[in-house]
């Protein structure tokens, strides 16, 4: 159930995120939240090892015999194609996906609480019964984690707190940009990717939307304006060329 409510906001996400007229530079805060916080659950996952939380789980020991030497190739070449299958099934069991050990903190917990801030962040305020929703559903998945013994408590917690802390912050950052010109050298030292993502980002955006007629004008109108560019660069080189050729036959 946790996973279906979480495809569920996963789906009007993309609906908001087809319509919002800046719907990239959402795009990209999206991105740069979740890799930042899965980076974090990397680093959690080698440094704390907790036990199964439930009899149902199973996780066996690799047979390995240390006897014989090991096969390096052969051996990344089984990591790469696990975390293959994890990826492409997006860590999901609805996927058959299977893992084991990653417990501190709850990659599910994550996700739902993640796509729950940006819905409600970027879609219009009097849209409450929306934003309960999405509340709702973000609550539900947490409590479906729990209720069958897919984590701990603590990894739930730590999963909701970092998430949330570090989506409050990120914004705070970026919808202030006095914070940021107040000391621009600290923040680039210490957010050089924050400092890269929204140095073109004047304060707050605000939530516009496109019909799909303007979605159609806009992507057309900017393809044209890229092949335009294209074309123009073609000949610009074309023309530098032709000039060094012609200055090089003159020096013969």
């Amino acid at each position: 159930m946790c996973e279906i409510t979480g495809t569920i906001l996963f789906t009007v996400w993309l609906i908001v995120l087809v319509f919002h007229k800046h719907r990239f530079i959402l795009l990209r805060r999206f991105f740069a939240l979740s890799g930042t916080v899965f980076l974090l659950r990397c680093v959690t996952m080698l440094i704390t090892s907790l036990s199964v939380p439930g009899a149902h789980l199973q996780c066996q020991p690799r047979n390995s015999d240390m006897t014989v030497p090991k096969n390096l190739y052969k051996e990344l070449t089984t990591k790469i194609s696990q975390a293959y299958v994890i990826w492409r099934g997006a860590g999901m069991s609805i996927q058959g996906v299977r893992t084991c050990g990653d417990y501190m903190f709850s990659g599910h917990t994550v996700a739902l609480t993640m796509l729950n801030f940006f819905i409600t962040e970027y879609t219009p305020r009097h849209l409450y019964f929306l934003h309960t929703l999405t509340w709702l559903m973000n609550m539900f998945g947490i409590f479906f984690i729990l209720a069958a013994h897919e984590h701990y408590s603590i990894d739930v917690f730590v999963a909701f707190y970092i998430t949330s802390r570090l989506f409050l912050y990120y914004h705070t950052l970026s919808n202030n940009q006095a914070l940021m010109q107040r000391d621009s050298t600290r923040t680039r030292i210490w957010f050089p990717m924050f400092s890269f993502f929204e140095n073109s980002v004047d304060g707050i955006v605000p939530n516009e939307y496109e019909t799909p007629s303007e979605i159609v004008c806009n992507t057309y109108y900017w393809i044209k304006d890229k092949c335009v560019s294209f074309s123009r660069y073609q000949l610009l080189v074309s023309t530098s060329h032709l000039n060094t050729v012609n200055e090089q036959a003159k020096d013969k």
